[in-house]
C-alpha cells in the first residue's frame, strides 16, 4: 500500500493509473497479462448482485489473460454465492477456473483466490475448496 501512495501522483501523470469501473473497463481486448480485483467482488455480495459478478467477471477476462479474484468470502465470512455461479458460467465460455489458498488472511477463513485464465493457457494445480 505504501509503495502505492508513493507511486500514485508520478504514475497519475504518466499514465498509469487509469480511472475505470466495473463492469465495464476502458481497455481494449487482451491489453493485460494479469487482472486483480481485491475485496471487491464476493465480498459485497448482498450489495452487488448475479448480473453484476458476472459481468465484472467477464470483463476483467475480456482484458486479461489471466485474473485473480481475492478474498471469495462475502461480508460477514460465508462463502459468496456468486463464487459457484461465476465459476460456472466461464468454464462455460472455455475459461480455466481454479480456487486456491493463498499465503495470507484478512479475515477468518478468507486465504481463498479464483484464479481464471484463457484456455490453453498453463493451468495452476487445483485445491479443494473450504466453505
Amino acid at each position: 500500500m505504501q509503495d502505492f501512495l508513493e507511486d500514485y501522483d508520478v504514475g497519475r501523470v504518466e499514465g498509469r493509473y487509469v480511472n475505470g469501473a466495473l463492469p465495464v473497463l476502458p481497455f481494449a481486448a487482451a491489453v493485460f497479462d494479469l487482472a486483480l480485483c481485491s475485496h471487491l467482488l464476493f465480498l459485497y455480495s448482498s450489495q452487488l448482485g448475479k448480473p453484476f459478478h458476472l459481468a465484472a467477471v467477464r470483463e476483467m477476462c475480456r482484458v486479461a489473460a489471466e485474473v485473480r479474484v481475492f478474498p471469495l468470502l462475502a461480508l460477514g465470512g460465508k462463502w459468496s454465492p456468486y463464487v459457484d455461479h461465476c465459476t460456472e458460467d466461464l468454464r462455460g465460455l472455455g475459461f480455466d477456473v481454479v480456487v486456491q489458498s493463498v499465503p495470507y488472511e484478512f479475515q477468518r477463513g478468507g486465504d481463498q483466490m479464483m484464479r481464471i485464465r484463457t484456455a490453453g493457457t498453463e493451468r495452476p494445480q487445483e485445491e479443494p475448496c473450504r466453505r
